[in-house]
C-alpha cells in the first residue's frame, strides 16, 4: 500500500492531480479507519501504464548428485515441450525437503505474483507430498501448474514408492547421508522394491 505522497512521486504529479484522478475514477483509494488514504501498488502501476510481465518457469529436480545427467535430460525435455518460457529452475534434493534452494526461490516468486505458470515433467518433481496445497497457493496467486506427464501407476504402487521415499529420507536424517547404516537401509529398501 502506498501513501499519497509516494503515489505522487511515482507518477510525477501533484496532490491536486491525484485528487482529480480519484474524482475521475482513474484510481481508487483505500480509506483506512483513521481516514488516511492508501493506494494499491498495482493500481498505480496500471495508471503508469506499467504492467509487470509474469514469468513462465520450468522446474526440474532430481534426488541426488549421481542423477545430474537425468537432470539435464529433464531440462532438455521441458525446454523442448514449452515454446515460450522465461526461466528454468533446477534442484538436486529430495522431494520431501522443502528447503531446496530452487524450490524456495520458486515459491517466493509465486508469492510475489511474479509467475503465471510453472511447468514440470511430473508432479513429484515439485513436491513428493502436498501437491494439492501448492496448487491452491498457486491458484490464489493467479499462477498455474502444468504437469506434462501423468504417471499411470496403480494406487498401491504409488503408496509403496511414497513409503520407500519416506523411509530412505528419514534414515538419511537419522544416520547421516554418508553413513554405512544409511547405505544399508537404502540397499534393503531397493531390494524390497524389486
Amino acid at each position: 500500500m502506498l501513501r499519497p505522497k509516494e503515489v505522487c512521486e511515482r507518477l510525477g504529479i501533484s496532490y491536486a492531480t491525484l485528487w482529480n484522478y480519484v474524482k475521475q475514477g482513474k484510481i481508487k483509494p483505500i480509506i483506512l479507519e483513521s481516514g488516511k488514504w492508501r493506494f494499491r501498488e498495482e493500481d498505480v502501476e496500471r495508471l503508469m501504464g506499467v504492467v509487470k510481465k509474469k514469468k513462465v518457469v520450468l522446474y526440474a529436480r532430481v534426488s541426488s548428485d549421481t542423477q545430474k545427467d537425468d537432470l539435464a535430460k529433464q531440462v532438455a525435455y521441458l525446454q523442448g515441450r514449452v515454446e515460450e518460457y522465461d526461466l528454468t529452475i533446477t534442484d538436486i534434493g529430495s522431494g520431501l525437503n522443502m528447503k531446496r534452494k530452487g524450490f524456495k526461490r520458486l515459491l517466493k516468486m509465486i508469492l510475489n505474483n511474479e509467475v503465471s505458470k510453472v511447468v514440470v515433467a511430473y508432479k513429484d518433481r515439485l513436491v513428493r507430498f502436498g501437491f494439492e496445497i501448492l496448487e491452491e497457493v498457486c491458484r490464489t496467486h493467479n499462477c498455474e501448474i502444468e504437469v506434462l506427464e501423468e504417471e499411470d501407476k496403480a494406487p498401491e504402487q504409488e503408496l509403496v514408492e511414497d513409503l520407500i521415499t519416506v523411509l530412505v529420507s528419514f534414515s538419511g536424517k537419522l544416520y547421516g547421508m554418508r553413513s554405512h547404516k544409511y547405505e544399508k537401509v537404502k540397499k534393503c529398501v531397493e531390494e524390497l522394491k524389486d
